[in-house]
């Protein structure tokens, strides 16, 4: 079985990091695995990654693959983008608050939805020591601990001060407060326009759209953890007006209808045991 695990940040990452995730697959050594291959559907995720063995690749098209950089920073994504993994893939993953890849690289995040930045272009031999490192016999743990390492010495020297606008990036994930954007940037202590603006620059999308991704998550979790419930049950629950609603958002956050939703490869489908990407 492919080993999984989720660590907690320290609390000096604490504000700026949500999780770290350590995930590794062998089809060399492992039998019954699934094709090493995912759909990942429209999401909120700000992460870093680090893959010391195998590479990965981005599909375009049945044509087309483009090689990911051995360390990437990626956005969140409003279309789904297919992952083709190498046969020995491992793969950690630092998993970002909504705003705190901005704080510790300070640029627009527009540049990283839907999108992989190459980490070498921002911390150049740094992360090139890091990689060197988890490519070394060590055991899972002590490859979390270099990136802490890492990241709390990135933290020190370059990390931007918490904003109001950064604490409230964090409560819109939740999907049970449906605020309106003018609630949610008077709670930022910004005007709508001022709150849009300095949303776009420190997540990478519209506040808007963001609340639309979340609900959508939502909902997969939903289906995910009750199988049982129909689509228009999973559609009320998760506040959408009627099924028509979440139809008319899969075919743009997803590129299958949801009665393919546990046929098709995603890591919120139940269908096989990739994380998120």
């Amino acid at each position: 079985m492919p080993f999984i695990k989720i660590y907690h940040p320290p609390a000096t990452l604490s504000s700026i990091v949500r999780e770290f995730h350590v995930y590794h697959a062998n089809w060399n050594k492992e039998e019954n695995l699934p094709p090493p291959y995912i759909t990942c559907l429209a999401n909120t995720e700000q992460n870093l990654y680090f893959f010391p063995c195998d590479p990965i690749r981005l599909v375009i098209d049945e044509k087309k693959e483009i090689p990911v950089p051995v360390s990437a920073i990626t956005g969140p994504k409003y279309k789904p983008v297919g992952l083709l993994y190498g046969t020995n893939h491992l793969m950690i993953k630092v998993a970002f608050h909504p705003t705190g890849t901005y704080r510790l690289l300070g640029i627009p995040m527009q540049q990283t939805v839907n999108a992989g930045l190459n980490a070498t272009e921002f911390w150049g031999n740094d992360v090139r020591n890091i990689l060197h490192e988890l490519q070394k016999p060590i055991s899972y743990d002590e490859m979390i601990a270099t990136v802490i390492d890492f990241l709390e010495k990135k933290f020190d020297s370059k990390c931007r001060p918490e904003e109001p606008i950064d604490t409230i990036a964090v409560q819109m994930l939740d999907p049970v407060k449906q605020f309106t954007l003018e609630k949610w940037a008077s709670m930022a202590c910004l005007s709508l326009r001022q709150f849009e603006r300095n949303f776009i620059t420190r997540v990478g999308i519209p506040p808007k759209l963001f609340l639309r991704i979340v609900r959508f998550e939502y909902a997969m979790r939903i289906k995910n953890e009750s199988t049982y419930k129909s689509w228009s049950d999973v559609a009320l629950e998760a506040g959408y007006a009627d099924s028509q609603h979440i139809l008319k958002e899969f075919k743009e956050f997803a590129d299958f209808p949801p009665s393919r939703f546990y046929l098709q490869p995603t890591p919120t489908s139940g269908s096989n045991d990739f994380p998120t990407g």
